[in-house]
């Protein structure tokens, strides 16, 4: 289930960000599970539907107990977070990181345990921040 490319890109140019063009075929070629559904978009342009099926995915894997894929997905995630643009920042905070306490909810607590220990730090502190401001 590893692939390169974005550890190549990340290589190449620090000062590099992922921007709306190239974040569906990123997630297409990352995850080909969705390659189909992506190119389904309307506009391909459309990063918070493109995000939707990424959580949609990362959900339906999370059902089926599929641990190694959704901890990819996290970790997918989490690399286009930080080379990210702002705007595809935003809506990993606002999408698939407030989607977690979702996701906890369909898996065992064991599962969730591995799930949370692998997501990304900048992820996670995001999911903190979250949590802690909704459960004042």
């Amino acid at each position: 289930m590893e692939r390169l490319w974005h550890m190549e890109t990340q290589t190449k140019n620090k000062m590099y960000k992922i921007n709306q063009v190239e974040l569906p075929e990123i997630i297409a070629q990352e995850i080909p599970e969705v390659k189909s559904e992506i190119g389904k978009l309307s506009s391909k342009e459309n990063i918070a539907a493109t995000l939707q099926i990424v959580v949609t995915y990362t959900r339906e894997m999370l059902t089926r107990h599929q641990v190694a894929k959704v901890n990819y997905c996290m970790a997918l995630m989490g690399w286009i977070y930080n080379l990210g643009n702002e705007p595809i920042r935003d809506l990993i905070e606002n999408l698939f990181v407030r989607s977690f306490n979702g996701m906890r909810s369909l898996c065992r607590p064991n599962e969730w345990d591995q799930i949370q220990s692998r997501i990304p730090v900048k992820l996670y502190n995001v999911y903190m921040i979250q949590n802690s401001f909704y459960n004042k």
